[in-house]
């Protein structure tokens, strides 16, 4: 399992786009194995933010850039936990007014 928090900040860099294929997440083509953590331990990555392990469990934590016309949803996300393998499903980028 998989549980993503999201950091929301404003800028015109591109959405992040990621993929979750177990125990390997994918951020903008780029694979990070996250069983290289050892179990029980957390670790600070200039991607991934802060990413612990327990077990088969993962956390981590992943920049949400957003525009200036964000939903709410978007600028106060919830945790996203994945069970199965598959795209991960990015909050909106911007709304169009």
């Amino acid at each position: 399992m998989l549980t993503i928090k999201f950091s929301p900040v404003r800028s015109d860099e591109d959405q992040v786009t990621a993929s979750w294929n177990s125990p390997i997440i994918t951020v903008n083509s780029v694979d990070y194995d996250l069983s290289l953590l050892s179990d029980g331990a957390t670790a600070v990555h200039p991607v991934l933010g802060d990413v612990s392990r327990v077990g088969d469990d993962y956390k981590l934590t992943l920049i949400l850039y957003h525009g200036p016309n964000a939903p709410y949803s978007t600028r106060f996300p919830e945790d996203l936990v994945l069970e199965s393998n598959g795209d991960v499903t990015i909050p909106i980028y911007n709304e169009e007014i």
